[in-house]
């Protein structure tokens, strides 16, 4: 098991070492980010995360690296780092029983520590140690904490440029209709019940590799669920729970690696190689037949004092997907819904505008950036 030392969280034993230019020691004030990273085996993408952190327009100003179960030579790529980074950095050594290791007991750990060094009014964030976030990543979460009344930012996780490449085209292809059709259920949800805080356009996306919340709302919910996998799904549904707001802001963005073999069961890698050697029979699960929706969003409407999320308005009716090979005919039918509800909403509200109008001006179809043309469908 190898040597454990000081202070222990979720019955593990770590060691904390801390690197980087950050002298200045002072209190923490509004908006002062710490990011938490969760790192298991990750020599090959450690450096890029860091450097990518590194030219944040926003500076984060502290960044904690819980690396834990890793054998390869992550800690040495971190270490070549030290006094090169314009943050503080720490790091955290971990070694989970194997039998409880998981991603998402990392991640909440990882959070965890980080909220040691918070204020009430600090944010935390997290993301992936496989990612490269985009440079005005935390600029552009700070201006959604500041547009809109919420207490937490889900950003858009895209593929690493160069790796997106690699994927055949048809891959792309199926992940554009897909995003298309969850794109049109979401704006007739948003329709038939605005959300002022979270207005179109927005994503549907709930994932680790960019989340930002503020201490009170991560303290509120107990921080991250403690759950094996899909942990950031499972924090979103926690947060809405209870009664706390989150913008899904579409120009927040973090590129991830297209690696087959990932760190998390269930995570983007397992899927995209599952999806390399036969696609799966059914698009996401949050993806319902648009009929589905409207029968959760009619539930909703009955309680519109209650801030609940749309997906737990009806838990007594079945779960029903929709088949792959259906999606054409499930997407014309929710754009018919959409249309209509256009056209009913426009005439009831000709004279007297609502806040929500500035919605209905939404483009039919949804745009992924990250199918390549046909002529770079491989790499050359």
């Amino acid at each position: 098991m190898g040597q454990i030392k000081p202070f222990s969280l979720s019955g593990h034993n770590n060691t904390g070492e801390k690197t980087g230019l950050n002298e200045n020691k002072h209190d923490v004030i509004k908006k002062y980010i710490l990011v938490a990273i969760p790192v298991c085996n990750e020599e090959e993408h450690i450096v890029p995360c860091l450097l990518a952190l590194a030219r944040q327009e926003t500076q984060p100003d502290k960044v904690v690296l819980w690396i834990n179960n890793t054998t390869d030579q992550t800690h040495e790529r971190v270490a070549s780092l030290t006094n090169t980074l314009p943050f503080e950095l720490e790091i955290v050594r971990v070694i989970y029983d194997p039998a409880l290791a998981s991603a998402g007991l990392a991640r909440r750990d990882a959070m965890a520590h980080a909220a040691q060094y918070a204020s009430s009014s600090a944010l935390l964030v997290t993301t992936d140690a496989d990612s490269e976030a985009a440079e005005d990543w935390l600029s552009r979460t700070l201006n959604a904490f500041t547009h809109y009344p919420v207490e937490a930012v889900f950003g858009r996780t895209l593929l690493l440029p160069e790796e997106a490449r690699k994927i055949p085209f048809n891959l792309h292809e199926d992940e554009r209709a897909e995003k298309a059709y969850g794109a049109l259920l979401d704006q007739i949800t948003l329709l038939l019940c605005p959300e002022s805080h979270d207005p179109w356009p927005r994503h549907t996306e709930h994932s680790g590799a960019s989340i930002a919340v503020t201490y009170q709302a991560w303290s509120k919910v107990g921080g991250m669920p403690a759950v094996p996998t899909s942990e950031d799904r499972a924090f979103y549904q926690v947060l809405r729970e209870n009664g706390i707001r989150v913008r899904h802001a579409p120009d927040v963005k973090v590129y991830v690696s297209a690696r087959l073999v990932g760190r998390a069961k269930g995570g983007m890698a397992e899927t995209l190689a599952r999806r390399l050697h036969v696609q799966d029979e059914y698009i996401d699960d949050i993806f319902e037949p648009v009929s589905r929706r409207l029968l959760r969003m009619r539930r909703l409407r009955k309680h519109a004092n209650q801030l609940v999320p749309f997906e737990d308005t009806c838990m007594e009716f079945y779960q029903m997907r929709v088949r792959r090979d259906d999606l054409e005919k499930h997407h014309k039918r929710a754009q018919r819904v959409l249309d209509h509800l256009r056209k009913m909403i426009h005439r009831s509200h000709r004279d007297c505008l609502s806040d929500s109008i500035d919605q209905f001006d939404i483009p039919h179809l949804a745009h992924s950036d990250q199918a390549p043309n046909r002529g770079q469908d491989m790499p050359g």
